[in-house]
């Protein structure tokens, strides 16, 4: 067993990490738990949303300047979204970023958009898919013991490194934080809230707030 996986996560830590996982939930719930179609998402339904994340969450530089709408429109005009977040593996998802980055990516279509593509389906579909962040990369290798600075060769691979944190010591901490603390708010006690928790606890591992980073 790994040194970090014998090492219990600290009351106030879990606490802390509670609730900006839960500030955020509310900010954007009505994306997070929304169950129609894909395409009425309110993340890609509506433009001004659309906008405001790709601000909040720093990925608007990674897409080719003057084509984010035609990036939000193509992702709910066709099916191909839809299609990737059904695989659960990440591996469709890869597929769909190298798809779309030769019309999309930032510096005339060579830069990759896996930051922007995982943080649209965590959005979607949190239960299943996490956001490609560079904190949260740091936190992964240092919960695997792997050098802090570790790459990750594709989306399918972070998320399986998220899948055995989830799995482990760690994730079972968190999810018997939230049995233990009860909440009265039954969506905190499903996975896509609690992979969220697990998501910010990694960012923090990753020296989110050590008030050197920027926002995710």
């Amino acid at each position: 067993m790994k040194k970090s996986e014998e090492a219990r996560i600290s009351e106030a830590c879990l606490k802390k990490c509670m609730n900006v996982a839960r500030k955020n939930w509310n900010e954007w719930r009505d994306v997070f738990e929304h169950r129609g179609y894909l395409a009425s998402n309110p993340l890609l339904a509506d433009k001004d949303r659309f906008v405001r994340f790709l601000s909040e969450y720093s990925v608007g530089r990674t897409i080719w300047k003057g084509k984010r709408e035609k990036l939000r429109m193509a992702l709910t005009d066709h099916s191909t979204l839809r299609k990737a977040i059904q695989d659960d593996t990440g591996h469709a998802l890869d597929n769909l970023e190298r798809d779309l980055r030769p019309r999309f990516g930032s510096k005339k279509g060579k830069g990759r958009l896996v930051s922007a593509l995982s943080k649209v389906a965590a959005f979607i579909k949190p239960e299943r898919f996490v956001a490609w962040d560079r904190f949260a990369r740091k936190g992964f290798n240092i919960e695997l013991g792997r050098s802090d600075l570790s790459p990750f060769n594709n989306y399918s691979d972070y998320l399986a490194a998220f899948d055995s944190i989830w799995d482990s010591e760690v994730g079972r901490q968190i999810r018997n934080y939230v049995e233990k603390n009860d909440t009265h708010d039954q969506r905190e006690h499903e996975p896509a809230f609690l992979r969220r928790v697990l998501d910010v606890y990694l960012m923090k591992r990753g020296g989110r707030w050590s008030g050197k980073g920027r926002r995710k």
